[in-house]
């Protein structure tokens, strides 16, 4: 094996023998950066699906450029990567409830977590929280896998944004900024 692929095995290794102590620092540091929160929502022919995130990340400006990231064992995760498109909705201070239906916190069943805001689309077909501050509706260009989660890149074809209080999170809390 070469000197590359040798270095390689050991951080494949080292990811993996990772102690509970630091996992939970790990847990417990990430819950002290700031981050904004958003629904991030996809339709086609895998069927309907949306998620509360707060990994999502600018890539680039050109091309516009946005990636997410969702656990590839979720139920939502079959949807994502096989529709192709997402859109990416950032949240208003008012839309706090909807954060929280979508992240599964209330005894919503997953289908019925569109019947709640109002909703349209837009090229993707991917549903557009009609009250978020900033959407973008993204084609999906490429997956990576990295742990537990695929990391879907996607190129901005439609972005929106409007003024209003922002959702936050943090230390595990909503904040309104």
């Amino acid at each position: 094996m070469s000197a590359e692929g040798t270095a390689a095995a050991r951080m494949t290794e080292a990811l993996w023998t990772v102690s509970d102590a630091t996992r939970a620092a790990f847990r417990d540091a990430m819950s002290r950066v700031l981050a904004a929160v958003h629904i991030v929502t996809t339709d086609g022919p895998k069927g309907r699906a949306g998620i509360t995130a707060s990994a999502v990340v600018s890539v680039s400006d050109d091309p516009p450029t946005v990636l997410f990231c969702i656990n590839k064992n979720g139920r939502s995760a079959e949807r994502f990567l096989g529709n192709g498109c997402f859109c990416v909705n950032t949240l208003a201070s008012s839309d706090q409830w909807l954060a929280d239906h979508f992240a599964g916190r209330s005894q919503m069943h997953p289908a019925e977590r569109f019947t709640h805001g109002s909703w349209s689309t837009l090229a993707t077909g991917a549903p557009v929280l009609k009250s978020a501050l900033a959407v973008f509706d993204c084609r999906v260009t490429e997956v990576v896998t990295a742990s537990t989660h695929s990391i879907l890149i996607g190129a901005v074809v439609e972005a929106r944004y409007a003024p209003g209080q922002s959702l936050a999170y943090l230390e595990r809390a909503y904040r309104h900024i």
